[in-house]
């Protein structure tokens, strides 16, 4: 053949795309947009906009991770035409997933390849996915969500489902398909696909061993070759190949088109007569079957990988340590960066290679030479099939097992960027992940090699891939704890991250386990006093918040405050985080204003020490608003609200979770502002966002969730508001317990909904029970039981009682005076209602001179157009939120 070097013009850019093609399989098309370069480089690969077998389309606009077409690519067309009438088969609205399996080496991949290449213009969408993992799926979906312009699509939690929507809907494009590559699990990979409606027409084609999918996809085997096929195949790679030659080898290799594949390749590169290569081929078919038992159809592709493989260790020794070590990641691409830039010693022939980028490119060169690995210039990629890897491995004594796989540890260590909370870094982490769990990372004692594993983690929960943080986590600090121990830094690392992982997904009895667990050893290991165990008792406290007991877990915040101000002076980062920690913590209480005063404080330290924009400073500031929202100052809040949406916004992007916990808490602010209509439209997005990301059991969604209830309620909608009300209180129980204060909060607001549907005795019933509980967990004077006795003495009256209306609201009133203040609207709401009930009961000389003044204050706190400022002037009874404080 020759091997010509070329590159692909369009439009006038020169673009490098590699393949070892045959001058004789050119088309005149491909023969015009080549032209010649430089001899020394070396040109692997090629991929055409089309094939000449695929007819005249072009890549659809939608196009990712197609591998590239295989111009060799012979025979089966009975096969591609039975799949064609099968994905034809499903028609629009319904998705009928096609599986191609068959056993390793038989051409599945290639076969859905080709298919893909000769469908072009069937197309707008075309997604190619590694599907061996869960965690690849949702990284390759993640990258089409952002492909496709999707709102959320930047972390896999908020993109996968909107892909999956999207491609529903048939929005923005309705013909697409979705290849999933090397997928084992049927259980694995059923949840990612979507299904179509009536505006939408998709694809779903499967590759995989595993022959089990008659309960998800329409199964297609795929064979070894007809033996006309593997001798077309050797006559296009080595026309002088006669046909009793090309017979003979073909029986040897048994048809199986890897083997084929290799042993074409060997001898278009070396020009190898036929018997010469069969002896040599029957020489490693003795040696492997000297030394292990593989499957029968595993023998063919070992031995003729053991041809080239010595050669090459002949050749060029840097190259074959390079296989090897590739033999233990995974058979998904190998980003080339990986062997970039390596300073240390990683293992004898290769680290010169390493250091010097000629010689790592004349190493992939000899690799390609001689067909060992698939490289993509395209990607600077190289991969390796899974039967090469294993051939590869077993060719070393267990010695040699140990030490390359020990340097395919180094490799991957020294690639860690080592800040996984940028997302510039997402990528690189995302190309790690499928070869640290092939190479079994978590198993090496290296320092280095154990802070990937651990910046993984924060990659994968930071990115929105929770399940698998926590599945990486919690195999991670299983191994760990065995060796090093439990004591060792790094396992305590892992502990505290898995612990604050099933926090916030909810895993609150686990997560307390664990924290206090981890707390007991930080005591041991780092002292009483030290940031470490400080930290360890702020998740402790945390796990007390869940548990609803706010009071136990101000006493711990504050106790770790006051130390570490003690300890590390005022204006350390540490102690600002724990001044952070306890402000939340003293607002859970209800002691609004010193919540306040101490965020105002923290807030200007922040300023000065990190700056404006940094997050814990926007933290802060988003806590003082919230703290002062809370003692009252509605307009305010609402406007600083405002503010803070539109810079989380523009710095963390539209999409990021703190954008949208600040939309949520302005959903609040908008209503206890007046602006119920904007309060509803954002409710409504905001809880549809968080479901998406969180799921409809995250605390942060069942806050909006009830806060949309709440908005139903002020728009009109009872029906509406009792209805998700009801389903908040119930998930609310099952997600925090029944005696939780914000379960209590869920029935205070459905209570509400219930009397203005006209059932008081029922509102009665749920409000007597939540006020008693409150008492007990968070005391008579907290502002969550004064709001609960107003909206009890509301039912109360409601049914005739007026005279022991009268004594709760009277006994609210002075409580919300005394706690809140008397220009709180708390404390408005309960004196209207007083007057409402005390002229009822006859007392209308008392009422009214109490009326005066009330009115006059809703006017100048809220204004005298807010809803409820216009209500009091009617004489309409005031209904009392709750809106459950973030934790």
């Amino acid at each position: 053949m020759t091997d010509a070097p070329f590159v692909l013009e369009r439009g006038g850019v020169s673009e490098p795309q590699y393949a070892q093609v045959p001058e004789a399989t050119r088309s005149p098309a491909d023969q015009s947009q080549l032209r010649s370069v430089d001899p020394g480089i070396s040109v692997l690969q090629w991929r055409p906009d089309l094939g000449e077998r695929g007819g005249p389309g072009t890549t659809p606009p939608i196009w990712g991770d197609v591998p590239p077409r295989n111009l060799n690519f012979t025979g089966r067309e009975d096969l591609l035409a039975a799949l064609d009438a099968k994905l034809r088969a499903g028609g629009p609205a319904v998705v009928v997933p096609q599986a191609l399996y068959g056993m390793g080496g038989i051409g599945k991949t290639q076969t859905a390849i080709e298919y893909v290449y000769r469908h072009l213009d069937d197309y707008d969408v075309v997604w190619w996915i590694d599907a061996a993992q869960a965690t690849q799926i949702r990284s390759s979906l993640t990258e089409l969500a952002g492909r496709l312009g999707l709102p959320g699509g930047t972390e896999a939690n908020t993109a996968v489902p909107a892909v999956r929507e999207a491609l529903r809907l048939g929005k923005p494009y309705t013909r697409w398909l979705l290849v999933f590559d090397a997928a084992e699990s049927v259980d694995a990979i059923k949840e990612f696909f979507p299904t179509v409606s009536a505006n939408g027409s998709g694809d779903i084609l499967i590759t995989s061993r595993n022959p089990d999918w008659q309960s998800l996809a329409s199964p297609l085997e795929v064979s070894t070759f007809d033996r006309s096929e593997s001798i077309e195949l050797l006559r296009r790679r080595g026309p002088d190949i006669e046909e009793e030659d090309a017979d003979r080898l073909a029986d040897t290799l048994g048809d199986l088109p890897l083997a084929i594949e290799q042993a074409a390749t060997w001898r278009a590169e070396t020009g190898m007569p036929v018997d010469e290569y069969l002896r040599l081929f029957d020489e490693k078919m003795a040696e492997i079957l000297g030394t292990m038992a593989p499957a029968n159809y595993e023998l063919p592709v070992a031995a003729a990988w053991n041809v080239a493989f010595d050669a090459l260790r002949t050749r060029n020794p840097a190259a074959h340590q390079m296989l090897q070590i590739c033999g233990f990641f995974s058979s998904e691409p190998i980003s080339r960066q990986i062997f970039s830039g390596v300073r240390d010693a990683i293992a004898p022939e290769i680290d010169r290679a390493l250091r010097d980028p000629i010689e790592l490119s004349r190493a992939i060169r000899d690799i390609r030479r001689y067909g060992l690995a698939k490289i993509d210039h395209r990607t600077k990629t190289i991969q390796l099939h899974r039967l090469v890897q294993m051939v590869l491995r077993n060719r070393m004594s267990p010695e040699q097992q140990g030490e390359t796989l020990h340097a395919a540890h180094r490799l991957l260590a020294s690639y860690d960027p080592r800040d996984p909370n940028s997302s510039r870094n997402w990528e690189r982490y995302r190309d790690l992940l499928p070869h640290v769990y092939a190479a079994n990372l978590i198993e090496c004692p290296d320092q280095w090699a154990r802070e990937l594993v651990v910046n993984l983690m924060r990659y994968l929960y930071r990115w929105g891939d929770h399940d698998e943080a926590i599945n990486l986590a919690e195999r991670t600090l299983a191994r760990w704890r065995k060796s090093p121990g439990e004591e060792d830094a790094q396992t305590l690392k892992v502990a505290s991250e898995l612990g604050s992982y099933y926090w916030y997904t909810g895993n609150f009895e686990k997560s307390a386990a664990l924290n206090l667990r981890t707390l007991d050893i930080r005591r041991s290991v780092d002292g009483e006093n030290s940031e470490e165990t400080f930290k360890a008792r702020i998740w402790v406290a945390a796990d007390l918040k869940a548990k609803g007991d706010f009071g136990a877990a101000m006493a711990m915040t504050a106790d770790v405050y006051n130390k570490a101000r003690a300890l590390f002076t005022e204006d350390d980062p540490a102690t600002l985080q724990f001044a952070r920690q306890h402000a939340v913590n003293l607002r859970l209480v209800g002691e609004y204003q010193q919540a306040a005063k101490l965020d105002t404080d923290t807030y200007s330290r922040l300023i000065e020490i990190l700056g404006s924009e940094h997050t814990e400073t926007l933290s802060a500031l988003s806590g003082l608003v919230i703290d002062r929202r809370e003692a009252g100052e509605y307009l305010w809040a609402r406007a600083e609200h405002e503010k803070l949406a539109e810079e989380a916004q523009r710095i963390h992007g539209a999409d990021s979770a703190d954008a949208l916990r600040r939309l949520a808490y302005l959903a609040v602010a908008r209503r206890k502002a007046g602006d119920h209509e904007g309060a509803l439209e954002l409710s409504t997005e905001v809880l549809n966002r968080f479901q998406i990301r969180y799921g409809p059991g995250n605390f942060n969604a069942l806050a909006c969730a009830l806060g949309k209830s709440i908005d139903l309620r002020h728009a009109g909608d009872l029906r509406g508001a009792k209805e998700l009300g009801e389903d908040a209180m119930m998930r609310y129980r099952t997600t925090m317990g029944d005696d939780h204060p914000y379960t209590k909060c869920a029935e205070v607001d459905l209570a509400v909904t219930l009397r203005l549907l006209g059932d008081p005795t029922a509102a009665r019933a749920i409000n007597e029970r939540a006020a008693d509980a409150l008492r007990h967990s968070l005391g008579a004077d907290h502002p969550y039981t004064v709001l609960c006795t107003i909206n009890l003495a509301s039912d109360i009256s409601a049914v005739g009682e007026t005279d022991a209306a009268i004594v709760l609201t009277t006994d609210a009133l002075e409580r919300s005076e005394r706690v809140l203040g008397p220009d709180h609207p708390t404390t408005l709401a309960a004196s209207l209602n007083l007057v409402i009930d005390l002229r009822t009961a006859g007392r209308g000389q008392e009422a009214e001179k109490r009326y005066a003044d009330v009115l006059t204050r809703y006017r100048q706190v809220l204004g005298p157009e807010h809803r409820a400022t216009v209500n009091a002037g009617r004489g309409v009874r005031a209904d009392c939120d709750i809106d459950p404080l973030p934790m």
